[in-house]
């Protein structure tokens, strides 16, 4: 930090000195580096307190601790300038061999994750923790101060969000996001014209987002300014249309391309055609793959998977089953057969048959009114104020009833504030509307989960799983799931579970959960390992060093698990310390 600053005589004349000495601490406390020294110190101190001195009890008077102090800090200064000597007189011994640097540095993504681990599990401490740590890698990042102040507006301190929109804001005056959070923070606070000042702004210089007019007429409305309300709904909703026109007319153009190159190539086909040439357009390719897959889904008794590829194979034009056997599933009587080959009823057309394959789900289309595209928005930042107005306006506009969309949203909301009743009448009605919605699984599960009803929350992150494509929030469904397995005693299914969530997004819940599992089902070298990649991740987490320590036990002891707890109580009991609790 000074190195350039070292005079030849390396004598530092006193102001100098002392300016470097505040440079450093600001820098320390700054970057977070005098925090974790602390953190690693704590640990060390303690231990020499308790092995050294054994000290268990609470001391009586004032000057008994006062005297204790200073007897602990004398004889920490004397070490501390043992293991500085020998730092400076053994050549061998070098600062970094002897303090060695840990390589190891989380990323800005996991810290994330853990932040949003953390604020589910409702743990909005070590959350603000993450957050802090995010900012502190890279204070100039807009998306950390955001998100941070979405943090804040979830525990609904909007002073404090409006400081984190605001400082994201200064980074980039340009930055539509910002502008937009900044205005909706102001409405929160009552600064109505502040909120205007920004919502004009995001506005103009991006009139192309659907999203800054939605929320711009939404303000108006809460304004009671219905004429400009209704001309940014307008401008918004013609926006949708003309962004909608554009996508449709791509797929359509490269259809009619593929048409033109079909037309003009001369087809070749053999005197004998296998069945699967035999089939129209795409269809011989379907036929192979279907029947691929369904022969590799058999092994693994996996009744519901055979029985839909079966049911996919049967709308293909000239598909017989009389080649398949056992494959067959039993359920499938022959009449119904019949009339399932009879009558097909899925178009298997050239291009459109993967489209026609899958199932009726609204999960991959973007939202198709402007206040489902502000919802998700707004959902993401947790502006739930907004949200409701928009879904408000969405229930008014939609025409045949609410989507399936539509009660996802406000049952998340719902969530939030824990109105379970509410929360569980809304996902009714998206699952009656659409019952293939990966989404609307996960949200019942959690609900059930929440409500501690453990049997149905698995039976609904087990359908979740099932579908082929996953639902918005997968990580937290398989950290659930887990858990519920491990509660359950359930520990092969629960390991596989945590290794699917290390294998998408590892965290140290994660890899805690396959530790526990593996320890339960006795392979102490993969639990371990496990519990080392845990501890790498935060160091902090109790339970996982418990783990740890009962692993260690374990192995140096040889003791079976109850006899190794029963031994831990009973030391604890007949020497009074040892609680890691400090």
């Amino acid at each position: 930090l000074f190195g350039k600053q070292l005079p030849d005589g390396g004598v530092i004349d006193p102001q100098t000195l002392e300016e470097q000495k505040r440079q450093l601490n600001f820098e320390l406390n700054n970057s977070g580096k005098y925090f974790a020294f602390k953190e690693q110190l704590k640990y060390a101190v303690v231990k020499i307190v308790r092995e050294k001195y054994q000290k268990t009890t609470a001391f009586e008077t004032q000057k008994e601790l006062q005297e204790f102090l200073s007897e602990l800090y004398v004889y920490l200064m004397d070490q501390m300038h043992i293991a500085l000597n020998q730092v400076g007189t053994n050549p061998d011994v070098c600062l970094e061999t002897a303090f060695p640097v840990p390589v190891f540095r989380m990323t800005a993504e996991q810290l994330w994750l853990f932040a949003r681990e953390a604020e589910v599990n409702k743990d909005y401490e070590l959350a603000s923790i993450y957050h802090q740590q995010r900012l502190s890698q890279d204070q100039q990042n807009i998306q950390h101060w955001l998100d941070y102040g979405a943090f804040h507006l979830l525990l609904e301190e909007t002073t404090k969000a409006q400081e984190c929109v605001r400082q994201a804001l200064s980074l980039d005056l340009h930055h539509i996001q910002s502008l937009l959070l900044s205005g909706v923070v102001a409405v929160m606070l009552q600064h109505y014209e502040e909120a205007e000042i920004f919502f004009e702004s995001a506005c103009c210089l991006e009139p192309s987002s659907i999203i800054a007019w939605t929320i711009s007429g939404l303000f108006y409305e809460l304004q009671n300014d219905h004429t400009q309300a209704e001309m940014a709904f307008r401008e918004a909703k013609k926006l949708l249309q003309a962004q909608l026109t554009k996508e449709r007319s791509i797929p359509q153009a490269a259809e009619g391309e593929g048409e033109k190159k079909q037309t003009s190539a001369t087809p070749v086909r053999s005197l004998s055609p296998s069945p699967d040439e035999s089939l129209p357009g795409n269809a011989g390719q379907a036929h192979c793959f279907f029947s691929h897959l369904l022969q590799k889904l058999k092994p693994f008794r996996k009744k519901c998977w055979v029985d839909l590829c079966f049911n996919l194979l049967c709308h293909l034009p000239g598909f017989t089953p009389c080649c398949w056997g056992s494959s067959v599933p039993s359920r499938v009587s022959g009449p119904a057969l019949a009339s399932e080959i009879k009558s097909p009823v899925l178009g298997l057309m050239e291009t459109r048959f993967l489209a026609a394959l899958s199932p009726v789900s609204g999960l991959g289309q973007p939202p198709c009114t402007v206040f489902m595209k502000t919802v998700e928005f707004l959902l993401k930042f947790n502006a739930i104020q907004f949200v409701h107005m928009a879904l408000a306006h969405e229930l008014l506009s939609v025409q045949g009833g609410p989507s399936c969309e539509y009660y996802l949203a406000l049952a998340r909301t719902c969530l939030l504030k824990e109105d379970f009743s509410k929360c569980q009448e809304c996902l009714c009605e998206a699952i009656r509307i659409d019952p293939m919605n990966p989404n609307v699984w996960a949200q019942k599960g959690h609900l059930c989960y929440l409500q501690r009803d453990f049997g149905e929350a698995k039976k609904c992150y087990e359908r979740t799983i099932g579908f082929v494509e996953d639902a918005a929030d997968m990580h937290f469904v398989y950290l659930r799931l887990g858990s519920i397995y491990l509660e359950e005693e359930e520990f092969g299914q629960a390991k596989q579970t945590y290794l699917l969530a290390c294998e998408n997004s590892a965290s140290c819940l994660t890899w805690l959960g396959v530790g526990i599992a593996c320890y339960r089902l006795e392979e102490m070298v993969e639990a371990e390992d496990a519990l080392s990649e845990a501890n790498t991740l935060n160091n902090t987490n109790a339970e996982v060093w418990g783990y740890l320590a009962l692993i260690c036990l374990h192995v140096s002891l040889g003791l079976r698990n109850d006899a190794l707890l029963r031994e831990i109580q009973a030391a604890q009991q007949r020497l009074g310390f040892g609680n890691p609790v400090f």
